[in-house]
């Protein structure tokens, strides 16, 4: 106990106490739906081969509105899968291939965390540790992701390493409140207090508020992570699953008394919101769809809503957002 005690107290050091570029420079993380330079996504392999046609759907969908940037793990790789997306009919135009080493397709999680000042954009490098190993798969050319994306940008890179923090679990408003559920990040970086959990996030993210919620489906994989329940819509609204569970109900008790307003949402949450678009999830039904619709463009008006089968992504434990990374504007 000892041992494993003056280890959290390293990481409190290591993380919280050195001072850093993003929390010297007044860095925030901005909110999704501010201007982005770019969307990124990892290649499907061999073995997540299934998701390849909702990936294709999303790119299409991308594409049409700002630059996509896709990895590779091999030259080999990345002709087969040009290949795979041009019988689909997906088009070259906005994509960039770069040939980088990954396990996985999941960049939301293992991908970079960006930061703006409101002229220059960094990354923070957070660990990776595959979900806390729930899979049993190797993801340590995952962990190395973000600093080989700051490497193709030529941006400055921040080391978080110490503390576990997956995207997927980090829902901003980009005005300093964010969402994260706890399950997810004490069960990530155990034996720390919430107060420490706290100041670790607010001080490196440019934070003041966080707002915790509590509980998950035992067969996530991903023990909760926030953007399967809830998401911002602007900066003092939330969209919620409708899905009734106690976690999502008690969310929106604690999102009302914030002071926060609360949309209820009939379908899937795990959206990605671009530059002039929005790609959600489908439910393959034309009534269901038209209000699915009417949601996202209340939600996100004048922006075009890209309604796609993703069945093949949510199968596999996630959503749009999941295999997406949005790069912000400076």
């Amino acid at each position: 106990m000892a041992t494993t005690r003056l280890h959290l107290l390293g990481i409190l050091w290591a993380v919280l106490l050195v001072p850093s570029m993003s929390e010297a420079a007044d860095f925030r993380v901005p909110a999704e739906w501010e201007s982005q330079a770019a969307v990124w996504m990892q290649w499907p392999g061999k073995y997540e081969a299934a998701l390849r046609p909702a990936f294709a759907d999303i790119i299409r969908s991308v594409q049409k509105h700002e630059s996509l940037h896709l990895l590779a793990s091999t030259s080999r790789e990345q002709e087969a899968a040009q290949a795979f997306l041009a019988k689909r009919g997906v088009s070259d135009t906005n994509i960039t291939w770069h040939q980088v080493p990954v396990d996985n397709a999941w960049m939301r999680d293992n991908g970079p965390i960006y930061l703006t000042n409101g002229t220059t954009v960094l990354i923070q490098n957070w660990d990776f540790t595959g979900w806390d190993g729930t899979t049993g798969a190797d993801y340590s050319r995952d962990d190395k992701v973000p600093g080989q994306v700051a490497g193709l940008l030529d941006m400055e890179i921040e080391d978080r390493s110490g503390y576990v923090l997956e995207k997927g679990n980090l829902e901003v408003n980009g005005a300093g409140i964010a969402m994260l559920n706890w399950d997810c990040q004490d069960q990530r970086n155990p034996g720390l207090s919430k107060a420490e959990h706290e100041d670790i996030l607010k001080n490196a993210l440019g934070l003041h508020t966080i707002i915790w919620s509590y509980g998950h489906d035992p067969d996530d994989l991903t023990t909760g992570h926030i953007d399967g329940a809830a998401r911002f819509v602007n900066a003092t609204t939330v969209a919620i699953a409708d899905t009734g569970a106690d976690s999502e109900l008690r969310l929106a008790e604690d999102l009302r008394t914030a002071g926060f307003k609360v949309e209820w949402y009939p379908g899937d949450v795990n959206w990605l919101v671009g530059d002039g678009y929005v790609v959600a999830m489908s439910e393959l039904d034309a009534a269901a769809d038209r209000e699915l619709r009417e949601h996202l463009q209340l939600y996100f008006p004048g922006r075009r809503i890209y309604l796609i089968d993703a069945w093949a992504i949510a199968d596999s434990g996630g959503g749009i957002h999941c295999v997406t990374n949005d790069q912000p504007d400076a």
